[in-house]
């Protein structure tokens, strides 16, 4: 169902749990609340409800087909574009920084328990992609931080209640962007699969980065040093040697990296735009039925960009992209939060299994280490059906990190 709200001038999708196929040894009602914020900044979170997370999957012909791995199999799923000038919301407000996105995030929620107040006992987690894990960090942390106040009172401030937040999940996090930087040079030394750099040629610039860039681009993010135009220009150049060199340029076959996917570009802005779902979401007819246009809001057909580029400026600017929320990501674990990080061969799994073994667990804890074994057939129906072990589950008491590779 779609709901309008007026309080920050955007429009989220809440998807119910599916009760028919929900454990019939629990209760759907008391399902948890998950909320889902998209990376960027500025990728519409609306957008992934198609891209295999949703209860519907759109393929190149413009078919809809119910998916049966959709997250509302286990939870009533909130979909917020954000910050404002992401997918469909829209407003005078400018971000520049994650903590005041969690600032109206936090506002946010509190009103989505007025108005849905029998979801209010479930339990909360927040479920974050790629860049959006900061302002998931940053909110998870407010909430933490309100609680205490809240519960300590047993009193409503302003009408505020605790949220029960007990779980997160990041799914490709960029947490610690100049020490994940670091790692990559290391992962596609040794990426069996892909030959990206050659290891004397990797030595050499993971040297040169250590020394000369990563030291300005962590007083960068820490804000000790500003106009850092240079630093992230060279940041990017960095980033883009490793990712997208002339004869690679991140066009993978998701299913099987070992093979280069020549003419796809559907993780690039153009070609979000071409996908099946950006279509759908841009038909006015579609529009309308959604309630995004007409009705109380008013408001004419929208052209739905997937990722609006706007909206990254100003993090740039004001070196956003580059913070680390390590500190944050140590703290909401500390708190005893259910965690797990996801990370794949796309997006440098050495990197984050190495931020999360320098997380702060325990001095007496340590990673219980489990193969993780996929069935490729559950996904891919063109592929053989046999079981692969992929990568591995790392786990100590609250924290899990899953990564393949």
């Amino acid at each position: 169902m779609w709901l309008s709200s007026y309080l920050f001038a955007t429009i989220i999708w809440l998807i119910t749990v599916n009760a028919q196929k929900y454990d019939p040894g629990d209760k759907p009602q008391e399902a948890p609340v998950v909320l889902y914020l998209n990376g960027g900044p500025g990728i519409s979170s609306v957008y992934r409800v198609f891209d295999g997370s949703g209860p519907c999957l759109i393929d190149w012909k413009g078919t809809i087909t119910p998916n049966p791995h959709s997250l509302n199999e286990y939870a009533n799923v909130l979909y917020v574009d954000q910050p404002v000038g992401a997918g469909f919301s829209y407003g005078n407000a400018n971000f520049t920084d994650s903590l005041m996105a969690a600032d109206y995030l936090y506002a946010f929620m509190q009103h989505f328990y007025f108005e849905f107040p029998y979801l209010r006992e479930s339990e909360f987690g927040i479920w974050t992609s790629d860049w959006g894990v900061t302002a998931g960090l940053a909110l998870a942390q407010k909430i933490l931080k309100k609680n205490i106040g809240l519960n300590w009172s047993n009193e409503t401030v302003d009408g505020e209640l605790p949220i029960k937040l007990t779980m997160m999940g990041m799914e490709s996090p960029k947490i610690d962007p100049p020490s994940q930087l670091a790692h990559m040079y290391m992962y596609m030394m040794k990426n069996p699969w892909l030959r990206v750099q050659w290891l004397e040629n990797g030595e050499k610039e993971l040297a040169k980065y250590m020394e000369k860039l990563e030291p300005k681009l962590f007083k960068c993010g820490a804000r000790k040093k500003y106009n850092c135009k240079k630093e992230l220009r060279a940041y990017r150049r960095a980033l883009r040697s490793l990712t997208t060199p002339d004869d690679l340029r991140t066009e993978f076959d998701l299913w099987d990296l070992r093979d280069a996917r020549h003419n796809s570009d559907r993780s690039r802005n153009i070609g979000m735009k071409r996908t099946p779902a950006a279509k759908w979401l841009n038909d006015p007819n579609n529009q309308a039925h959604l309630g995004v246009t007409g009705g109380k809001l008013a408001r004419g057909p929208i052209e739905f960009e997937p990722w609006n580029i706007d909206v990254l400026k100003p993090f740039s600017e004001t070196q956003e992209i580059i913070r680390s929320w390590r500190l944050n990501l140590r703290l909401v674990a500390h708190a005893r939060i259910r965690m797990m990080i996801v990370g794949d061969l796309i997006t440098n799994p050495v990197g984050l299994k190495w931020l999360s073994q320098n997380i702060t667990v325990g001095a007496n804890h340590t990673f219980e280490a489990q193969p993780l074994v996929w069935d490729s057939l559950s996904f891919n129906s063109e592929r053989d059906s046999r079981q692969l072990t992929v990568g591995e589950f790392k786990t100590t008491q609250t924290f899990t990190t899953q990564y393949t590779g």
